[in-house]
Protein backbone atom coordinates (compact mmCIF):
# COMPACT_ATOMS: atom_id res chain seq x y z
CA UNK A 1 0.00 0.00 0.00
CA UNK A 2 1.40 3.43 -1.22
CA UNK A 3 2.13 5.78 2.09
CA UNK A 4 0.55 9.50 2.04
CA UNK A 5 4.29 10.97 1.60
CA UNK A 6 4.74 8.84 -1.37
CA UNK A 7 1.55 10.14 -2.67
CA UNK A 8 2.09 13.60 -1.85
CA UNK A 9 5.67 13.52 -3.09
CA UNK A 10 4.15 11.93 -6.24
CA UNK A 11 1.23 15.20 -6.80
CA UNK A 12 3.90 17.71 -6.22
CA UNK A 13 6.11 16.20 -8.83
CA UNK A 14 2.97 15.85 -11.65
CA UNK A 15 2.76 19.51 -10.10
CA UNK A 16 6.06 20.61 -11.07
CA UNK A 17 6.09 18.95 -14.69
CA UNK A 18 2.53 20.81 -15.30
CA UNK A 19 3.93 24.41 -14.59
CA UNK A 20 7.24 23.56 -16.46
CA UNK A 21 5.14 22.61 -19.44
CA UNK A 22 2.64 25.68 -18.93
CA UNK A 23 5.52 28.19 -18.78
CA UNK A 24 7.28 26.58 -21.90
CA UNK A 25 3.93 26.89 -23.54
CA UNK A 26 3.57 30.23 -22.19
CA UNK A 27 7.14 31.15 -23.41
CA UNK A 28 6.19 30.04 -27.01
CA UNK A 29 3.58 32.12 -27.24
CA UNK A 30 5.07 34.60 -25.82
CA UNK A 31 4.77 37.82 -27.37
CA UNK A 32 1.09 37.33 -29.27
CA UNK A 33 -0.06 40.80 -28.53
CA UNK A 34 1.56 44.14 -28.17
CA UNK A 35 3.76 45.32 -25.31
CA UNK A 36 3.83 48.85 -23.60
CA UNK A 37 6.69 50.61 -22.04
CA UNK A 38 6.01 53.31 -19.58
CA UNK A 39 8.43 55.74 -19.14
CA UNK A 40 8.44 57.74 -15.98
CA UNK A 41 10.28 61.31 -17.10
CA UNK A 42 8.59 64.71 -18.48
CA UNK A 43 9.79 65.75 -22.16
CA UNK A 44 12.24 67.80 -20.43
CA UNK A 45 14.25 64.45 -19.34
CA UNK A 46 15.74 62.68 -15.77
CA UNK A 47 17.05 65.32 -13.50
CA UNK A 48 20.36 63.75 -14.05
CA UNK A 49 19.91 64.71 -17.73
CA UNK A 50 18.09 67.77 -17.86
CA UNK A 51 16.67 68.93 -14.33
CA UNK A 52 13.04 69.56 -13.34
CA UNK A 53 11.90 72.78 -14.20
CA UNK A 54 8.41 74.28 -12.98
CA UNK A 55 5.68 73.48 -15.85
CA UNK A 56 4.12 75.93 -17.21
CA UNK A 57 1.36 76.10 -20.25
CA UNK A 58 4.70 77.81 -22.20
CA UNK A 59 6.83 75.37 -21.15
CA UNK A 60 4.45 72.50 -22.07
CA UNK A 61 4.39 73.86 -25.81
CA UNK A 62 7.92 74.70 -25.84
CA UNK A 63 8.40 70.58 -24.81
CA UNK A 64 6.29 69.45 -27.08
CA UNK A 65 8.10 71.74 -30.10
CA UNK A 66 11.69 70.62 -28.87
CA UNK A 67 14.29 68.12 -29.40
CA UNK A 68 13.18 64.71 -27.88
CA UNK A 69 15.41 64.55 -24.15
CA UNK A 70 17.98 61.95 -23.79
CA UNK A 71 15.80 59.38 -22.03
CA UNK A 72 12.90 60.20 -24.69
CA UNK A 73 15.37 59.16 -27.55
CA UNK A 74 16.56 55.47 -25.65
CA UNK A 75 12.87 54.95 -24.90
CA UNK A 76 11.74 55.50 -28.52
CA UNK A 77 14.67 53.89 -29.86
CA UNK A 78 14.10 51.16 -27.56
CA UNK A 79 10.25 50.78 -28.85
CA UNK A 80 10.98 50.24 -32.07
CA UNK A 81 14.09 48.23 -32.20
CA UNK A 82 12.22 45.45 -29.20
CA UNK A 83 9.47 45.71 -31.16
CA UNK A 84 11.39 44.65 -34.21
CA UNK A 85 13.05 41.91 -32.45
CA UNK A 86 9.98 40.37 -31.47
CA UNK A 87 7.89 40.83 -33.86
CA UNK A 88 5.01 42.92 -32.10
CA UNK A 89 4.47 46.72 -31.70
CA UNK A 90 6.02 48.32 -28.36
CA UNK A 91 3.72 51.85 -27.12
CA UNK A 92 5.42 54.49 -25.71
CA UNK A 93 3.52 55.53 -22.54
CA UNK A 94 4.63 58.44 -20.08
CA UNK A 95 3.75 59.09 -16.52
CA UNK A 96 5.54 61.07 -15.24
CA UNK A 97 4.45 62.17 -12.02
CA UNK A 98 5.88 61.88 -8.09
CA UNK A 99 9.30 61.59 -9.21
CA UNK A 100 9.01 58.53 -11.58
CA UNK A 101 7.06 56.71 -8.21
CA UNK A 102 3.59 56.76 -10.00
CA UNK A 103 5.26 55.18 -13.07
CA UNK A 104 7.28 52.37 -10.82
CA UNK A 105 3.81 51.40 -8.66
CA UNK A 106 1.98 51.15 -11.82
CA UNK A 107 4.49 48.43 -13.69
CA UNK A 108 5.43 47.03 -10.13
CA UNK A 109 1.25 46.08 -10.22
CA UNK A 110 0.59 45.15 -13.41
CA UNK A 111 -0.10 42.09 -14.66
CA UNK A 112 3.09 39.60 -14.24
CA UNK A 113 3.01 38.25 -18.23
CA UNK A 114 5.99 40.01 -19.50
CA UNK A 115 3.63 42.61 -21.25
CA UNK A 116 3.88 46.07 -19.02
CA UNK A 117 7.93 47.27 -18.58
CA UNK A 118 9.52 50.24 -17.14
CA UNK A 119 12.36 52.07 -18.92
CA UNK A 120 13.97 53.65 -15.74
CA UNK A 121 17.35 55.15 -14.52
CA UNK A 122 19.55 54.33 -11.72
CA UNK A 123 18.09 56.66 -9.30
CA UNK A 124 14.60 55.59 -9.48
CA UNK A 125 15.86 51.67 -8.69
CA UNK A 126 18.91 52.35 -6.52
CA UNK A 127 18.75 55.69 -5.39
CA UNK A 128 15.37 57.06 -4.21
CA UNK A 129 14.29 53.78 -2.02
CA UNK A 130 17.71 54.33 -0.22
CA UNK A 131 16.39 57.47 0.65
CA UNK A 132 13.33 56.74 1.96
CA UNK A 133 10.38 54.55 1.57
CA UNK A 134 8.36 54.71 -1.29
CA UNK A 135 4.69 53.99 -0.81
CA UNK A 136 3.28 50.98 -1.67
CA UNK A 137 6.64 49.99 -4.08
CA UNK A 138 10.45 48.57 -2.93
CA UNK A 139 11.90 48.07 -6.60
CA UNK A 140 13.94 45.36 -5.40
CA UNK A 141 10.89 43.23 -4.01
CA UNK A 142 8.26 44.40 -6.81
CA UNK A 143 10.38 45.09 -9.99
CA UNK A 144 12.43 42.05 -11.92
CA UNK A 145 15.57 43.16 -14.22
CA UNK A 146 15.47 42.63 -17.82
CA UNK A 147 18.15 44.39 -19.36
CA UNK A 148 20.14 46.98 -18.97
CA UNK A 149 20.11 49.72 -22.41
CA UNK A 150 23.42 52.07 -21.86
CA UNK A 151 25.84 53.33 -18.86
CA UNK A 152 26.36 56.73 -18.34
CA UNK A 153 29.83 58.06 -16.83
CA UNK A 154 29.91 61.03 -14.82
CA UNK A 155 32.53 63.63 -15.64
CA UNK A 156 34.69 65.46 -13.28
CA UNK A 157 34.94 69.04 -14.65
CA UNK A 158 36.52 72.26 -13.91
CA UNK A 159 35.67 76.02 -14.69
CA UNK A 160 37.68 78.17 -17.14
CA UNK A 161 41.29 78.31 -15.97
CA UNK A 162 41.08 75.00 -14.69
CA UNK A 163 41.78 73.04 -18.17
CA UNK A 164 45.30 71.95 -17.27
CA UNK A 165 44.71 70.70 -13.74
CA UNK A 166 45.33 67.43 -12.27
CA UNK A 167 43.07 65.40 -10.09
CA UNK A 168 46.26 65.04 -7.85
CA UNK A 169 46.33 68.91 -8.53
CA UNK A 170 42.91 69.08 -6.89
CA UNK A 171 43.46 67.26 -4.40
CA UNK A 172 46.14 69.17 -3.45
CA UNK A 173 44.54 72.23 -3.52
CA UNK A 174 41.43 71.12 -1.90
CA UNK A 175 43.58 69.73 1.46
CA UNK A 176 45.43 72.99 1.37
CA UNK A 177 41.65 75.00 1.71
CA UNK A 178 39.29 72.60 3.32
CA UNK A 179 35.78 73.74 2.70
CA UNK A 180 36.36 76.88 0.58
CA UNK A 181 36.41 74.16 -2.64
CA UNK A 182 32.55 74.08 -4.23
CA UNK A 183 31.47 71.23 -6.35
CA UNK A 184 28.35 71.57 -8.39
CA UNK A 185 26.17 68.66 -8.39
CA UNK A 186 22.81 67.85 -9.58
CA UNK A 187 21.14 67.74 -6.03
CA UNK A 188 19.85 65.04 -3.66
CA UNK A 189 19.05 61.77 -5.62
CA UNK A 190 20.80 61.75 -8.75
CA UNK A 191 23.99 59.99 -9.42
CA UNK A 192 25.94 63.26 -9.48
CA UNK A 193 25.29 63.92 -5.83
CA UNK A 194 26.39 60.06 -5.26
CA UNK A 195 29.56 60.52 -7.28
CA UNK A 196 30.47 63.22 -5.73
CA UNK A 197 30.03 61.88 -2.32
CA UNK A 198 31.89 58.83 -3.56
CA UNK A 199 34.56 61.04 -4.59
CA UNK A 200 34.69 63.06 -1.27
CA UNK A 201 35.00 59.79 0.52
CA UNK A 202 37.85 58.03 -1.43
CA UNK A 203 40.14 61.62 -1.59
CA UNK A 204 38.88 62.50 2.28
CA UNK A 205 38.81 65.79 0.73
CA UNK A 206 36.64 68.94 2.05
CA UNK A 207 34.51 70.20 -0.57
CA UNK A 208 31.30 71.59 -0.17
CA UNK A 209 28.71 70.50 -2.55
CA UNK A 210 26.20 72.75 -4.46
CA UNK A 211 22.80 71.44 -5.55
CA UNK A 212 21.77 72.60 -8.90
CA UNK A 213 18.39 71.66 -10.61
CA UNK A 214 19.53 70.21 -13.75
CA UNK A 215 23.23 69.49 -15.81
CA UNK A 216 22.41 72.74 -17.67
CA UNK A 217 22.19 74.90 -14.82
CA UNK A 218 25.45 73.20 -13.23
CA UNK A 219 27.61 73.78 -15.73
CA UNK A 220 26.29 77.27 -16.58
CA UNK A 221 27.62 77.53 -13.02
CA UNK A 222 30.69 76.42 -14.21
CA UNK A 223 31.21 78.82 -16.67
CA UNK A 224 30.61 81.67 -14.91
CA UNK A 225 32.82 80.37 -12.49
CA UNK A 226 30.42 80.76 -9.38
CA UNK A 227 31.50 77.60 -8.76
CA UNK A 228 35.10 75.86 -9.48
CA UNK A 229 34.63 71.85 -9.84
CA UNK A 230 31.58 69.79 -10.83
CA UNK A 231 30.28 66.29 -11.36
CA UNK A 232 28.16 65.80 -14.07
CA UNK A 233 26.62 63.15 -16.42
CA UNK A 234 29.46 63.28 -19.78
CA UNK A 235 26.60 63.55 -21.41
CA UNK A 236 25.82 66.69 -20.87
CA UNK A 237 29.06 68.14 -20.68
CA UNK A 238 29.80 66.94 -24.61
CA UNK A 239 27.82 70.33 -25.71
CA UNK A 240 30.55 72.37 -23.54
CA UNK A 241 33.40 71.28 -25.05
CA UNK A 242 35.59 73.60 -27.32
CA UNK A 243 36.19 77.12 -26.53
CA UNK A 244 37.66 76.88 -22.90
CA UNK A 245 34.03 77.01 -21.85
CA UNK A 246 34.58 73.61 -19.36
CA UNK A 247 37.45 71.42 -18.89
CA UNK A 248 37.11 68.05 -18.41
CA UNK A 249 39.94 66.41 -16.06
CA UNK A 250 38.71 62.60 -15.80
CA UNK A 251 35.37 60.52 -15.57
CA UNK A 252 33.86 58.26 -13.16
CA UNK A 253 34.10 54.94 -15.02
CA UNK A 254 35.72 51.97 -15.65
CA UNK A 255 37.23 52.90 -19.27
CA UNK A 256 37.65 55.89 -21.37
CA UNK A 257 34.98 57.53 -23.57
CA UNK A 258 35.58 57.34 -27.21
CA UNK A 259 34.26 60.73 -27.47
CA UNK A 260 37.05 61.61 -25.25
CA UNK A 261 39.82 59.40 -25.35
CA UNK A 262 42.26 61.54 -24.19
CA UNK A 263 40.46 62.44 -20.73
CA UNK A 264 41.52 59.45 -18.19
CA UNK A 265 39.26 58.26 -15.82
CA UNK A 266 38.76 59.04 -11.82
CA UNK A 267 40.84 55.70 -11.15
CA UNK A 268 43.80 56.20 -13.55
CA UNK A 269 44.32 59.86 -12.14
CA UNK A 270 45.26 58.26 -8.92
CA UNK A 271 41.51 58.03 -7.00
CA UNK A 272 42.45 54.10 -7.20
CA UNK A 273 38.95 52.09 -7.18
CA UNK A 274 37.02 54.66 -8.03
CA UNK A 275 33.90 53.46 -10.60
CA UNK A 276 30.56 55.13 -11.06
CA UNK A 277 28.56 55.41 -13.70
CA UNK A 278 24.50 56.14 -14.01
CA UNK A 279 22.28 53.90 -16.23
CA UNK A 280 19.30 52.97 -18.02
CA UNK A 281 17.15 49.87 -18.01
CA UNK A 282 14.01 47.85 -18.40
CA UNK A 283 12.34 46.03 -15.62
CA UNK A 284 9.09 44.16 -15.29
CA UNK A 285 6.83 43.22 -12.47
CA UNK A 286 8.68 40.83 -9.93
CA UNK A 287 6.28 37.54 -10.58
CA UNK A 288 6.95 37.17 -14.50
CA UNK A 289 8.49 34.06 -15.57
CA UNK A 290 11.93 34.00 -16.20
CA UNK A 291 11.15 32.44 -19.83
CA UNK A 292 9.90 35.58 -20.53
CA UNK A 293 12.25 38.02 -18.87
CA UNK A 294 14.79 35.90 -20.35
CA UNK A 295 13.14 36.52 -24.06
CA UNK A 296 12.79 40.36 -23.34
CA UNK A 297 16.55 40.47 -22.79
CA UNK A 298 17.62 38.79 -25.94
CA UNK A 299 15.33 41.31 -27.73
CA UNK A 300 16.68 43.63 -26.65
CA UNK A 301 20.49 42.66 -26.92
CA UNK A 302 19.44 42.19 -30.30
CA UNK A 303 18.03 45.35 -31.02
CA UNK A 304 21.03 47.13 -29.03
CA UNK A 305 23.68 45.21 -31.32
CA UNK A 306 22.65 47.31 -34.51
CA UNK A 307 25.13 50.09 -35.77
CA UNK A 308 22.55 52.72 -35.35
CA UNK A 309 22.15 52.02 -31.70
CA UNK A 310 25.79 52.02 -31.08
CA UNK A 311 26.23 55.23 -32.67
CA UNK A 312 23.86 57.01 -30.84
CA UNK A 313 24.84 56.02 -27.84
CA UNK A 314 28.60 56.75 -28.58
CA UNK A 315 27.88 60.26 -29.74
CA UNK A 316 25.91 60.98 -26.91
CA UNK A 317 28.59 60.02 -24.18
CA UNK A 318 26.85 56.86 -23.09
CA UNK A 319 28.08 53.17 -23.18
CA UNK A 320 26.72 50.35 -24.83
CA UNK A 321 25.37 47.93 -22.28
CA UNK A 322 24.79 43.98 -22.97
CA UNK A 323 24.48 41.04 -20.73
CA UNK A 324 22.24 38.79 -19.17
CA UNK A 325 18.86 38.69 -16.76
CA UNK A 326 21.49 37.68 -14.26
CA UNK A 327 24.40 40.26 -15.02
CA UNK A 328 21.72 43.10 -14.85
CA UNK A 329 20.19 41.48 -11.48
CA UNK A 330 23.92 41.97 -10.04
CA UNK A 331 24.10 45.29 -11.18
CA UNK A 332 21.23 46.69 -9.60
CA UNK A 333 22.08 44.92 -6.42
CA UNK A 334 25.17 45.91 -5.63
CA UNK A 335 24.33 50.26 -6.45
CA UNK A 336 21.60 50.03 -4.37
CA UNK A 337 24.14 48.49 -1.59
CA UNK A 338 26.54 51.39 -2.45
CA UNK A 339 23.92 53.81 -2.63
CA UNK A 340 22.78 52.77 0.97
CA UNK A 341 26.11 53.18 1.68
CA UNK A 342 27.28 56.46 1.01
CA UNK A 343 23.37 57.86 2.01
CA UNK A 344 24.28 56.47 5.35
CA UNK A 345 20.70 54.59 4.96
CA UNK A 346 20.03 51.51 6.66
CA UNK A 347 20.01 48.18 4.41
CA UNK A 348 16.55 46.93 4.00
Amino acid sequence: MIGFTAVKQYLLTVLAIASSLLHCISAQAFPDRPLKLVVPYPPSGSADIEGSPRISKLLKLVQTMAVPSLPDTLALELTYGLGAALGQSVAFERIPAGMTGMATRQVARAAADGYTLLFAGNPTITIYPSRSQRAGVDPQRDLAAVAQIAAMPMALVGAPGNASLSIRELIARARARPGLLNLAVLGEGTTSALAGELFRRQTGVNMVPVNYNGSDAALNALTTRNVEFGIVPLTAVLPFIGGGRIAVIAIGSARRHPALANTPTIAESGVSGFELDGWFGVFAPAPTSLAALTLLNQGINRAMAEAGWQHLLLARGLFAAAGTVDDFTALVERDTLRASRLLGATAR
